[in-house]
């Protein structure tokens, strides 16, 4: 059976790699602080594959082809995508080796489980992985693979909570039954907390929103569209910068960025291992409290899934307007395996 040496999850703010100086120093200090914490968690486990529970922002899915939960089965992934390198101010592209072997072994095992998970081949990572990986910078071997594996967040209908849940812990007995007895294997989860992103969302978006309605174009057409509209994804990262300083979602329709107290009642439950509030959130409670930007949490609940509940340590979460999300950073602290 393989085996699971270390877990961790952190926030994924494209502000956070494309504008950090826009927040406060102590903020900064305590997210980078906590981010090189959770790099070191990693390095000291020594993985032979990370697993990566992630959401997609329009990298690779559209919302007219849009499955519920992938793997990506792929020799290498790369990243960021061509949209996302002026946005997030990274300079070049990264490989990151796929192991479409043990990809491909845990497919068959989930689907086999009762999971009608899609397979993908070769993906393009944005913010979703380029942000907390920079961040984290974990001393790993350039050969170490990260298998990611895709949750919408962004596309209603969404699976339920328990269905994410229940996925997660699908994933690991996938690992503890169809790979190899000495694998070493980390979880890696993204993404959250509440958040107002500028994605057009058919309950919060403005309909006379400029920007709003050329995200939805892009959101359904896919890449194509930027061939018409090139700046979309510059004009992101101003909207979002504008956004922060009015503190409203979307532009000229007040709302909260960041809701802290949701945030930190959300992570007592899953730091302290709350199964049935975990499997009872709804699609309606998180839209509500934590945006639509918040059901990304839906990868927080797959990896407590993954861990069965166990408890976990949050080493930090910061109320980042600026940023427009609540960061949070959380080690599960997997015991020393040898």
């Amino acid at each position: 059976m393989g085996k699971v040496v270390a877990a961790v999850g952190m926030s994924h703010a494209p502000g956070a790699l494309a504008f950090p100086e826009t927040c406060n120093a102590p903020q900064r200090t305590a997210t980078e602080k906590a981010s090189a914490a959770l790099g070191k968690t990693l390095t000291d486990s020594k993985p032979d594959v990370i697993f990566a529970f992630l959401d997609d922002h329009f990298e690779n899915f559209y919302r007219n082809l849009m499955p519920n939960i992938s793997i990506s089965v792929a020799e290498t992934h790369e990243g960021p995508a061509d949209q996302w390198m002026e946005t997030l101010r990274i300079p070049r592209k990264y490989q990151f080796p796929g192991c479409p072997e043990v990809a491909e072994m845990v497919l068959e095992s989930v689907v086999e489980q009762g999971f009608d998970c899609a397979r993908t081949g070769p993906v393009e990572y944005g913010n979703n992985l380029l942000m907390p990986w920079l961040l984290m910078n974990p001393t790993l071997p350039q050969t170490t693979p990260i298998i990611p594996i895709f949750i919408n967040v962004f596309t209603p209908p969404l699976i339920k909570y328990s269905r994410a849940y229940d996925f997660g812990l699908a994933i690991r007995h996938a690992i503890e039954t169809a790979l190899p007895p000495t694998l070493r294997c980390a979880l890696l989860c993204t993404g959250g907390l509440s958040h107002w992103p500028p994605y057009w969302n058919e309950h919060q978006a403005n309909p006379a929103d400029t920007f709003l309605n050329r995200m939805k174009a892009y959101q359904t057409l896919g890449k194509p569209y930027l061939k018409t509209d090139p700046n979309l994804f510059v004009d992101f990262d101003n909207y979002e910068i504008e956004m922060a300083a009015k503190n409203e979602y979307p532009l000229n329709s007040k709302h909260p960025l960041v809701n802290e107290e949701w945030d930190r009642m959300f992570m007592e439950k899953l730091c302290g291992g709350d199964k049935a509030f975990l499997r009872g959130m709804t699609y309606q409670e998180v839209e509500e409290q934590a945006g639509h930007g918040g059901h990304e949490v839906l990868n927080w609940v797959a990896l407590a899934g993954a861990m069965r509940g166990e408890s976990a340590k949050l080493l930090c979460y910061e109320p980042v307007v600026e940023w427009i999300c609540g960061m949070t950073y959380v080690d599960f602290e997997v015991p020393t395996v040898e």
